[in-house]
């Protein structure tokens, strides 16, 4: 079977950009930021699977490891789709206006919000994710055994990063706001999001049925992840509606008026209710299709997730921005999907996950 090229989806959401440019740039800028983090989470997601997988060891991701490798190797499409919005900074972040006209809470905080340094992170961050893909493609293709020091150290500096992008690119687009639990939740979010991507996967790749254990491990994990993500969800909603200080409680009562509430409703119950409900479940933990089904439905809900964090901070929504996010969202989507199926089948992985299975071992 003759393979599409893999830059026919890439041509498609340059096009979109483009057209986008010529029709409404700010609106342009302010949907490309969304579906960038849309995407960007699923390889971020499952550099953390890796990381925990090299840590904890188990059978379970030694079967699925293919998996979450072509998801992280993904990495370099989210760093070329991020650098441009380093271009157009002053269209997306308040706190790069002039100084006089900022709130006294936000100038005292330019020695960190300042455009140099902010760039500067940024590549940081890429670099050091970048980084990360390598080393665990590294040790696979090397068949490197497990070095539990170095995956912790890993997954730590996993965790730090990943919560400072979130204080730079999420909450700074709103910079008088302020939560100390916001990057756990994103990382969360992320890993949750790379699980729900990566079962998929591992149930399309799968030539012949599989014993349904290394699954139900993965479904568990993926439970586990959902829990920290409402847990850590919960708490910031608590802790900033019972101090009702203006700034941080105008964030949420402007994702819970108008449409944002309509979104904020879907977002969670797809995200994290109707998957709660399947995990819940040991029968449908071992059955394909209804995890693909859940898995299906949670990446739905981590787009609109996505749009309720990112959107209401900037410009009023419009209809051709809603045209263009979701333009976008399918192309960019494609995109990835397109060069993850080129990763599988030009780089060294292991074999597909079927035929990892030792002849003769059972699951209880």
């Amino acid at each position: 079977m003759k393979h599409k090229p893999v830059w026919l989806p890439g041509v498609l959401t340059l096009g979109l950009l483009l057209l986008g440019l010529w029709q409404d740039s700010r609106a342009l800028w302010s949907s490309w930021i969304t579906v960038v983090m849309i995407w960007g989470m699923l390889p971020l997601g499952a550099l953390a699977v890796l990381f925990t997988h090299n840590l904890t060891g188990g059978r379970w991701g030694e079967v699925s490891r293919p998996v979450w490798l072509a998801l992280a190797g993904s990495l370099p499409l989210f760093a070329i789709s991020l650098l441009p919005l380093l271009l157009v900074m002053d269209v997306l972040f308040a706190w790069l206006q002039p100084v006089a006209s900022l709130p006294e809470t936000v100038q005292n905080k330019l020695l960190y919000l300042n455009k140099p340094f902010f760039i500067i992170r940024t590549f940081c961050y890429l670099v050091l994710w970048l980084g990360m893909s390598w080393l665990l493609g590294s040790w696979s293709h090397r068949r490197t055994s497990r070095s539990p020091g170095l995956a912790a150290a890993g997954l730590i500096l996993w965790f730090i990063t990943l919560t400072f992008f979130g204080v730079d690119w999420f909450i700074s687009l709103e910079p008088r706001f302020y939560s100390d639990v916001f990057g756990l939740m994103l990382c969360m979010s992320a890993a949750s999001a790379a699980l729900a991507a990566g079962i998929m996967l591992y149930s399309a790749t799968e030539r012949r049925p599989a014993a349904s254990g290394p699954r139900r491990d993965i479904a568990n994990l993926w439970l586990t992840l959902l829990l920290g993500w409402v847990f850590m969800a919960f708490s910031q909603y608590i802790i900033i509606w019972s101090g009702n200080l203006p700034d941080e409680i105008g964030w949420y009562l402007q994702r819970n008026a108008g449409i944002w509430r309509a979104v904020s409703v879907w977002s969670f119950a797809l995200f994290f209710l109707v998957p709660f409900a399947v995990l819940l479940s040991t029968k449908a933990k071992n059955n394909r299709a209804w995890l693909c089904s859940a898995a299906g439905v949670c990446l739905s809900g981590h787009a609109l997730q996505m749009l309720w964090l990112i959107a209401p901070s900037l410009a009023p929504a419009t209809a051709t921005q809603g045209v263009l996010t979701l333009l976008l969202t399918v192309s960019l989507g494609a995109t990835y999907v397109g060069f993850i199926r080129h990763l599988w089948r030009r780089q060294s992985l292991p074999p597909a996950v079927s035929e990892l299975s030792v002849p003769g071992e059972q699951y209880v």
